[in-house]
């Protein structure tokens, strides 16, 4: 597991002001589907941006994350297909997600990545590397904010 912090160069604003769209990582389409997903947004702004950057990745793809209250994301590997297409990656085992906290975790904001259960303060990040199983779910009383890191190894 990969996992530190950085000091954070961000306000609410930069990330509750951006076009959030609904979507399901177990479907293609990525399409809402009850309590299971998230919210994303490709609208990530520079200062996101240039944290990406400090992770000296290749191939960066960077996203926001919005995790309302009472969704989750059950235990899964990623497969990074379109990802990996668009990249033309040919080392699976090199890609790299990263997740950073965007603000203090709080009670119910759980992300598990295989045994171990992540939790910090604004600016904490873990991540893992392919074909890792991880979980994530929003059992808390506050919307969960996330910046997530996808790339591969220098």
């Amino acid at each position: 597991m990969i996992k530190g912090e950085i000091k954070p160069t961000w306000k609410p604003a930069d990330y509750h002001n951006v076009a959030w769209n609904k979507r399901n990582p177990n479907n293609d389409n990525y399409t809402f589907d009850g309590n299971v997903g998230h919210e994303i947004s490709n609208d990530v702004g520079s200062v996101f941006e240039q944290v990406a950057q400090g992770f000296t990745l290749d191939n960066t793809v960077v996203a926001l994350n919005k995790m309302p209250v009472g969704q989750i994301l059950p235990w899964h590997i990623d497969r990074y297909a379109t990802y990996i297409e668009r990249n033309k990656i040919e080392r699976k085992k090199d890609i790299v997600r990263i997740i950073v906290f965007l603000e203090d975790s709080m009670p119910g904001h759980q992300l598990w990545i295989e045994d171990e259960f992540c939790y910090g303060k604004a600016g904490s990040y873990f991540g893992w590397n392919y074909d890792t199983k991880h979980m994530a779910a929003n059992l808390g009383q506050t919307d969960q904010y996330t910046l997530q890191i996808t790339g591969v190894k220098k």
